[in-house]
């Protein structure tokens, strides 16, 4: 029979019933977003609310800004530099916690609280201990010796970008640290036994055999943990509001200044276009990364 049975026509229509809805939201709410936001960056809106049709200019506008160069710095370096040592710090976290030890329940509890706790919190407590006339921070930095006069970290134009990475790796770290202890315990313990026998050392089970096999996990979780700090906006904003004079601003900042405070929306929409293609190849490598299975033979 070349027509489809009774039983293969209903499957098919259960099985478009479960896909349109997600095709409606996706075009409603991810689809028609993105191309209004393309739409916007070729035009240029004036005092009263008209659209004028600029063509490129919006580009031409950003990649001939002097700011420009430092705010895909800033990016750089907060996505990439913060992702390395977000996942160095998850590591050992993660190596710390795989033994058995006393109070382990309660180290893991401890370890989760500056993921836990909401960024508002984490700003105010780090702001604290920045401040420069009495924060810990700066304090004990003076007691060592290490510096003679106090120091404004969020307030000066060469330290602020690294003060608030600090406080971003922080609060990220012990995430990736779950992630990666998860990884680990997944490991067949007849590997290490058998390691063990031949003779391998700790120090050699890491080299041959964790790191080996947590390498797939570990890429995929550097992807997405960096597709979040490319998106990173409130701990910035809440810390140094991206300044002083945009010295800790990244893309996002960016896009927020245009488009809320100078109300320059296809200026904005035109950085939020560049933020979307470099986003994009981040998504790809990050699907990819995933369909990469761990073997354990």
């Amino acid at each position: 029979m070349n027509g489809l049975s009774k039983k293969e026509k209903r499957d098919k229509a259960v099985n478009l019933c479960y896909v349109l809805p997600m095709l409606a939201i996706f075009l409603v709410f991810i689809l028609y977003p993105i191309t209004q936001v393309f739409y916007m960056s070729f035009f240029e809106r004036k005092v009263n609310g008209d659209m004028i049709f600029v063509g490129l200019q919006n580009f031409a506008d950003l990649f001939a800004n002097p700011d420009t160069p430092r705010m895909f710095k800033n990016t750089f370096v907060w996505v990439f530099v913060g992702v390395a040592f977000k996942l160095i710090l998850g590591l050992l976290m993660a190596l710390i916690l795989y033994k058995k030890f006393l109070g382990k329940k309660m180290m893991t509890a401890i370890m989760l609280i500056p993921y836990a706790m909401p960024a508002a919190v984490s700003c105010m407590i780090w702001r604290l201990m920045y401040n420069p006339m009495f924060g810990h921070i700066t304090q004990f930095l003076m007691d060592t010796h290490i510096l003679g006069l106090p120091v404004d970290f969020l307030g000066n134009s060469k330290t602020s970008l690294i003060a608030v990475m600090i406080v971003n790796i922080w609060a990220v770290a012990p995430f990736c640290a779950l992630n990666i202890l998860s990884t680990m315990y997944s490991i067949p313990s007849y590997i290490y036994e058998a390691a063990r026998i031949d003779g391998a050392g700790a120090w050699q089970q890491f080299w041959s055999i964790t790191l080996p096999l947590i390498t797939s996990s570990v890429r995929t979780l550097g992807l997405l943990i960096g597709i979040w700090a490319f998106n990173t906006f409130d701990v910035i904003y809440m810390m140094t509001q991206g300044g002083p004079a945009n010295s800790s601003s990244i893309i996002v900042n960016f896009i927020y200044q245009n488009a809320f405070q100078f109300n320059n929306r296809g200026y904005s929409a035109a950085i939020s276009v560049v933020s979307f293609l470099i986003l994009s190849v981040f998504a790809v490598l990050y699907v990819n990364s995933k369909g990469e299975d761990t073997r354990y033979e």
